[in-house]
Protein backbone atom coordinates (compact mmCIF):
# COMPACT_ATOMS: atom_id res chain seq x y z
CA UNK A 1 0.00 0.00 0.00
CA UNK A 2 1.26 3.61 -0.69
CA UNK A 3 2.85 5.03 2.62
CA UNK A 4 1.04 8.10 1.66
CA UNK A 5 -2.47 6.59 1.55
CA UNK A 6 -4.04 7.87 4.76
CA UNK A 7 -6.19 4.32 6.27
CA UNK A 8 -8.62 5.09 9.45
CA UNK A 9 -10.60 2.37 10.54
CA UNK A 10 -14.47 4.46 11.00
CA UNK A 11 -16.50 1.32 12.25
CA UNK A 12 -15.95 -2.28 13.37
CA UNK A 13 -18.79 -4.96 12.76
CA UNK A 14 -18.89 -8.42 14.16
CA UNK A 15 -18.08 -9.36 10.66
CA UNK A 16 -15.99 -6.69 8.57
CA UNK A 17 -14.37 -3.54 9.12
CA UNK A 18 -15.18 0.05 7.30
CA UNK A 19 -11.94 1.85 6.48
CA UNK A 20 -11.56 5.50 5.36
CA UNK A 21 -8.63 5.98 2.84
CA UNK A 22 -8.15 9.43 1.47
CA UNK A 23 -11.81 10.70 2.05
CA UNK A 24 -12.93 6.93 0.29
CA UNK A 25 -15.13 3.74 2.56
CA UNK A 26 -13.94 0.48 2.14
CA UNK A 27 -15.15 -2.78 3.50
CA UNK A 28 -12.58 -5.07 4.63
CA UNK A 29 -14.25 -8.78 5.87
CA UNK A 30 -12.83 -10.28 9.19
CA UNK A 31 -13.39 -13.33 7.80
CA UNK A 32 -12.87 -15.59 4.37
CA UNK A 33 -16.28 -15.29 2.52
CA UNK A 34 -17.99 -18.23 0.65
CA UNK A 35 -20.46 -18.31 -1.80
CA UNK A 36 -21.66 -21.35 -3.60
CA UNK A 37 -23.71 -22.10 -7.06
CA UNK A 38 -25.79 -25.39 -6.61
CA UNK A 39 -26.54 -27.12 -10.34
CA UNK A 40 -27.81 -29.82 -11.97
CA UNK A 41 -27.18 -31.27 -15.33
CA UNK A 42 -29.60 -31.89 -18.31
CA UNK A 43 -29.99 -35.67 -19.45
CA UNK A 44 -28.65 -33.81 -22.55
CA UNK A 45 -25.35 -33.06 -20.35
CA UNK A 46 -26.24 -29.28 -20.05
CA UNK A 47 -26.30 -26.95 -17.74
CA UNK A 48 -29.86 -26.98 -16.50
CA UNK A 49 -30.81 -25.51 -13.04
CA UNK A 50 -28.83 -23.57 -10.96
CA UNK A 51 -29.83 -22.97 -7.19
CA UNK A 52 -30.36 -19.36 -5.83
CA UNK A 53 -31.30 -17.70 -2.55
CA UNK A 54 -33.42 -14.67 -2.95
CA UNK A 55 -32.14 -11.93 -0.74
CA UNK A 56 -33.40 -7.96 0.01
CA UNK A 57 -31.14 -5.15 -0.45
CA UNK A 58 -31.86 -3.28 2.67
CA UNK A 59 -30.32 -0.12 0.82
CA UNK A 60 -32.39 -0.24 -2.46
CA UNK A 61 -35.45 -2.21 -1.29
CA UNK A 62 -35.19 -4.77 -3.93
CA UNK A 63 -35.37 -8.74 -3.83
CA UNK A 64 -32.86 -10.11 -6.45
CA UNK A 65 -31.47 -13.72 -6.69
CA UNK A 66 -27.91 -14.78 -5.67
CA UNK A 67 -25.56 -17.52 -3.97
CA UNK A 68 -25.77 -19.07 -1.08
CA UNK A 69 -23.11 -17.26 1.14
CA UNK A 70 -21.53 -16.96 4.35
CA UNK A 71 -18.08 -17.39 6.16
CA UNK A 72 -15.57 -19.80 6.85
CA UNK A 73 -15.87 -20.36 10.61
CA UNK A 74 -13.36 -22.24 13.14
CA UNK A 75 -15.35 -25.36 13.04
CA UNK A 76 -14.47 -25.81 9.14
CA UNK A 77 -11.57 -27.09 8.68
CA UNK A 78 -11.02 -26.33 4.64
CA UNK A 79 -12.79 -23.93 2.42
CA UNK A 80 -14.70 -26.94 0.84
CA UNK A 81 -16.06 -28.33 4.75
CA UNK A 82 -17.31 -24.12 4.74
CA UNK A 83 -19.36 -24.56 1.28
CA UNK A 84 -20.52 -28.04 2.37
CA UNK A 85 -22.34 -26.66 5.53
CA UNK A 86 -23.35 -23.24 4.01
CA UNK A 87 -25.35 -25.99 1.63
CA UNK A 88 -26.63 -28.48 3.77
CA UNK A 89 -27.95 -26.03 6.22
CA UNK A 90 -30.25 -25.28 2.76
CA UNK A 91 -31.01 -28.48 1.19
CA UNK A 92 -30.26 -30.48 4.55
CA UNK A 93 -27.59 -32.76 2.14
CA UNK A 94 -24.17 -33.44 2.85
CA UNK A 95 -22.21 -34.01 -0.45
CA UNK A 96 -19.45 -35.59 0.07
CA UNK A 97 -18.19 -36.81 -3.14
CA UNK A 98 -15.60 -35.13 -4.16
CA UNK A 99 -16.21 -35.13 -8.15
CA UNK A 100 -19.99 -33.21 -7.54
CA UNK A 101 -17.69 -30.24 -6.05
CA UNK A 102 -15.92 -27.22 -7.99
CA UNK A 103 -13.94 -24.86 -7.24
CA UNK A 104 -14.78 -21.48 -9.72
CA UNK A 105 -11.50 -19.27 -8.36
CA UNK A 106 -11.76 -16.23 -6.61
CA UNK A 107 -13.73 -12.57 -6.78
CA UNK A 108 -12.48 -9.66 -5.56
CA UNK A 109 -14.95 -6.39 -5.67
CA UNK A 110 -12.40 -4.04 -6.47
CA UNK A 111 -14.10 -0.61 -6.01
CA UNK A 112 -15.21 -1.66 -2.45
CA UNK A 113 -13.32 -4.47 -1.20
CA UNK A 114 -9.98 -5.98 -0.80
CA UNK A 115 -11.63 -9.31 0.57
CA UNK A 116 -11.52 -12.44 -1.69
CA UNK A 117 -14.76 -14.42 -2.09
CA UNK A 118 -14.21 -17.77 -2.99
CA UNK A 119 -16.27 -19.73 -5.42
CA UNK A 120 -17.62 -23.30 -5.63
CA UNK A 121 -20.30 -24.67 -7.91
CA UNK A 122 -21.68 -28.51 -6.92
CA UNK A 123 -23.91 -31.05 -8.93
CA UNK A 124 -26.95 -31.58 -7.73
CA UNK A 125 -28.19 -33.81 -10.11
CA UNK A 126 -27.49 -37.23 -8.63
CA UNK A 127 -28.23 -36.06 -4.86
CA UNK A 128 -31.35 -37.16 -3.04
CA UNK A 129 -32.15 -33.46 -1.39
CA UNK A 130 -33.75 -33.81 2.24
CA UNK A 131 -37.25 -32.80 2.39
CA UNK A 132 -38.12 -32.91 5.92
CA UNK A 133 -39.98 -29.87 7.72
CA UNK A 134 -36.65 -28.06 9.12
CA UNK A 135 -35.16 -28.54 5.37
CA UNK A 136 -38.31 -26.60 4.31
CA UNK A 137 -38.47 -23.75 6.28
CA UNK A 138 -34.80 -23.39 5.94
CA UNK A 139 -35.61 -23.50 2.47
CA UNK A 140 -38.64 -21.01 3.19
CA UNK A 141 -36.02 -18.78 5.06
CA UNK A 142 -33.49 -18.64 2.53
CA UNK A 143 -35.72 -18.21 -0.30
CA UNK A 144 -33.71 -20.81 -2.08
CA UNK A 145 -34.96 -22.54 -5.20
CA UNK A 146 -33.13 -23.72 -8.33
CA UNK A 147 -33.86 -22.04 -10.89
CA UNK A 148 -33.26 -22.77 -14.97
CA UNK A 149 -30.12 -21.87 -16.27
CA UNK A 150 -31.42 -19.34 -18.89
CA UNK A 151 -33.09 -17.47 -15.95
CA UNK A 152 -29.84 -16.72 -13.87
CA UNK A 153 -28.80 -13.58 -16.41
CA UNK A 154 -31.98 -11.84 -14.85
CA UNK A 155 -30.73 -10.91 -12.05
CA UNK A 156 -28.79 -8.21 -11.22
CA UNK A 157 -25.98 -9.89 -8.72
CA UNK A 158 -22.65 -9.31 -9.94
CA UNK A 159 -21.54 -12.50 -8.10
CA UNK A 160 -24.64 -14.79 -9.29
CA UNK A 161 -23.52 -13.79 -12.89
CA UNK A 162 -20.10 -14.33 -12.69
CA UNK A 163 -20.31 -17.62 -10.88
CA UNK A 164 -23.11 -18.55 -13.17
CA UNK A 165 -20.39 -17.51 -16.67
CA UNK A 166 -17.56 -19.69 -15.13
CA UNK A 167 -19.49 -22.75 -14.64
CA UNK A 168 -21.04 -22.58 -18.10
CA UNK A 169 -17.52 -21.72 -19.56
CA UNK A 170 -16.26 -25.16 -17.33
CA UNK A 171 -19.35 -27.04 -19.73
CA UNK A 172 -18.38 -25.05 -22.90
CA UNK A 173 -14.72 -26.31 -22.68
CA UNK A 174 -15.81 -29.25 -21.74
CA UNK A 175 -18.13 -29.37 -24.61
CA UNK A 176 -15.57 -29.24 -27.04
CA UNK A 177 -13.37 -32.12 -25.83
Amino acid sequence: MDKNLEKKVVFQGKHENVVEINEHLFVVNKKQRICVIPFTISSQGLLDQLGVTESRNALTDRSDYTLINGYVTSDDSTDLVAANRLVFEVIGSNIKNAKDWMYLGSLYNKMTSDSEIKLYSVNLTDVSVVEDRDVQEMKAIKKFKMLESNKVVTTDDSLLLAAYLRLLNYFYINSLK
